[in-house]
């Protein structure tokens, strides 16, 4: 017999010796034993549209899925926050169960994760102001010339990319998007090259200051929960939810709520 058993016989004798008070309180205690541990769900609060702070509060397209998720495990939800450079440690170190942060499935493998079926086919792309989406915003031909300014986070995918495409321009390296898409909006760079759901976020903040993003996939970078790699389980129930909410339309209903122009975008499914 295992500790849990001899401690839930324990408990019903108590229940049953200790009269109807006493044992309305170990019925309460038994029920908080029984209940199952709370889904707790890894989070960098540092890219919107998927997951970010609006005051106090996580919101963004990660948040809603992690509460879908919970609630279809019947679980409790406990969202953790961890700098986003911390987050496979602390997966693989037991201190959350599941990441649900934006991560690419290449950047999980590369941290010895397993992840969930992707939920979204992301990649890098170009935001600009409106002048110049004709020649920047359609592919990576035009970034490559001499006379453009570019503009990435260090580091980040973006960063990578234009390190393949060795572009004659200037690059500029930020710590972070927010202060990328600042320099775009003061015209000291021309260009802005990021993933797709923080570019459209922007692009659809500052509107009013003429940005726009590029509607070509520079980059294919599809997006996926990580587990742990022996937590197969989690991943079984992860890929059950996701498919209930892609079969019932749900998924795209969230993605098109949630991301600014994904709709009319190379990288929205067609029906």
């Amino acid at each position: 017999m295992t500790r849990l058993s001899r401690l839930l016989l324990a408990l019903l004798a108590a229940a049953m010796l200790g009269g109807c008070h006493h044992g309305s309180q170990t019925k309460g205690l038994f029920h908080r034993l029984m209940e199952p541990a709370p889904l707790r769900v890894g989070i960098a609060l540092d890219a919107p549209p998927l997951a970010y702070e609006q005051g106090d509060v996580a919101i963004g397209l990660e948040v809603k899925f992690a509460a879908g998720l919970a609630a279809s495990m019947q679980r409790n939800l406990e969202l953790v926050e961890i700098p986003r450079q911390d987050l496979a440690e602390a997966l693989l170190d037991k201190k959350v169960d599941i990441l649900m942060t934006g991560m690419t499935v290449a950047e999980a493998h590369a941290r010895k994760l397993a992840t969930a079926n992707p939920y979204l086919i992301s990649g890098q792309v170009a935001l600009v102001h409106l002048d110049d989406h004709k020649k920047l915003g359609k592919g990576t031909r035009g970034l490559t010339e001499q006379s453009v300014r570019l503009g990435v986070v260090g580091e980040s995918s973006g960063d990578n990319l234009l390190k393949m495409l060795k572009p004659k321009g200037t690059i500029s390296r930020f710590p972070t998007a927010a202060e990328g898409v600042q320099a775009l909006v003061a015209d000291t760079i021309d260009v802005f090259v990021f993933d797709m759901a923080t570019n459209f976020y922007y692009a659809s903040l500052y509107v009013d200051k003429g940005l726009t993003p590029g509607g070509t996939p520079l980059t294919r970078e599809p997006l996926a929960w990580a587990v742990r790699p022996n937590d197969t389980a989690l991943r079984d129930a992860a890929n059950a939810y996701l498919a209930q909410i892609e079969k019932n339309g749900e998924l795209q209903k969230m993605l098109e709520r949630t991301i600014p122009f994904y709709r009319n975008t190379a990288y929205s499914p067609k029906p």
